[in-house]
C-alpha cells in the first residue's frame, strides 16, 4: 500500500472516529437527559458540529472512490471516445462547482473571523472553528476531481 492510500485510509478513519464520537455523546444526553433530567444546549450542538464535519471531509475521499451519487444509466449508453467527453466535462463542472463554494467558504470564514462572531452558548466558541469546515471539506473534494479529472484524461490519452 502507497504512501496516499495510507494517508487516505488513515484519513477516512479519523472522520470514521469523529462521527463515532459524535453518536456516542449522543446517547449521553440521551442518558442524562431522560435519566437525570440534564440537558446542556452545547453538548446537542457538539454532535451536529461533529457530524457535519465528518460528513464534509468524506465528501472529497467518497467522490474519489465513485461513491457519490450519479445517474449512470445515461453515461453506460454512450459509446467510448464521447462517453470519455461526457465524464470530462461532468468532472470539470464538478471542480468548478467545488471551487466556487470552497471560495465562498474561504470568503464566509473570513467574515465571521473578521466579525469575531461567535454561538452564544455556556463557553463562547467562534463561528468560524466550527465552520471552517466547509473550505477544508470543499478543499479536499476539489482534490478528488482534479485527480478524477487527470484520471479521465489518461483514459482519454490510451
Amino acid at each position: 500500500m502507497d504512501i496516499v492510500k495510507k494517508l487516505d485510509y488513515g484519513f477516512q478513519l479519523f472522520c470514521a472516529y469523529l462521527l463515532a464520537l459524535s453518536v456516542c455523546l449522543l446517547m449521553a444526553i440521551i442518558v442524562l437527559r431522560e435519566f437525570f433530567g440534564i440537558s446542556y444546549d452545547f453538548l446537542v450542538d457538539t454532535t451536529v458540529w461533529l457530524t457535519i464535519w465528518s460528513m464534509l471531509l468524506l465528501s472529497g475521499p467518497l467522490f474519489g472512490e465513485g461513491g457519490h451519487i450519479a445517474i449512470k444509466a445515461l453515461l453506460g449508453r454512450i459509446p467510448g471516445r464521447f462517453r470519455l467527453t461526457v465524464e470530462f466535462f461532468n468532472a470539470l463542472c464538478t471542480l468548478v462547482f467545488v471551487t466556487i463554494v470552497t471560495y465562498g467558504g474561504v470568503l464566509l470564514i473570513h467574515t465571521l473571523y473578521s466579525q469575531h462572531q461567535v454561538y452564544p452558548r455556556y463557553i463562547a466558541i467562534p463561528m468560524w472553528m466550527v465552520q471552517i469546515c466547509v473550505p477544508i471539506g470543499l478543499l479536499l473534494f476539489a482534490v478528488y476531481a482534479i485527480a478524477e479529472l487527470y484520471r479521465i484524461v489518461q483514459r482519454m490519452r490510451a
